[in-house]
């Protein structure tokens, strides 16, 4: 089996644990397609200067094209809550795109209607997310055999949406 593609949504704020769910995520053998390493603003601006940097993209629409396309293409995007309007956005892409979207809430978030309608499973963590990813994985290895008998239905629901997705990616996942 291929390696699973996936894309982590996330506030800027949050680059850090986006950047350590990525590394948890490559132990498992996914491949990343990681924003962190292309949001990099220029060194040397204010705290105010790096927000508007990284509000209008100056870097010539190169982060919002990379993150737009790896929504449509990733085999799942994790959203990192709690974020703002951008991963919301991202989401709606991913999930328009037939791409399933796992969502980790924040501690003190309640996704609204459209956020929460657009997520394929939700959970509490991402130690919980790394585990579902962890099952997922391993249902993929066994070509969905034991698909049926998997006891957790968010698992079996990832699980089915990922087997659905699987040759509709682009050359943007290719290992």
């Amino acid at each position: 089996m291929r390696a699973l593609c996936i894309y982590v949504a996330g506030s800027f704020k949050h680059k850090h644990g986006v950047r350590l769910l990525g590394r948890e995520l490559r132990a498992l053998g996914c491949r990343m397609l990681d924003w962190t390493e292309k949001a990099v603003p220029p060194p040397g601006l204010s705290p105010a200067e790096r927000r508007i940097w990284m509000d209008t993209d100056r870097d010539g629409g190169q982060v919002y094209a990379f993150c737009r396309d790896a929504c449509l293409n990733a085999d799942i995007v994790i959203y990192y809550g709690a974020s703002g309007q951008d991963a919301g956005v991202e989401v709606g892409l991913a999930a328009g795109a037939g791409v399933p979207v796992l969502g980790i809430r924040g501690p003190l978030e309640g996704p609204g209607l459209m956020l929460h309608g657009a997520v394929t499973v939700w959970v509490d963590s991402a130690e919980h997310a790394l585990e579902i990813i962890g099952r997922v994985l391993a249902n993929a290895a066994s070509r969905w055999a034991d698909l049926d008998f998997e006891p957790d239905e968010a698992v079996r629901r990832l699980c089915r949406a990922v087997r659905r997705r699987s040759g509709k990616r682009s050359a943007a996942c290719a290992s």
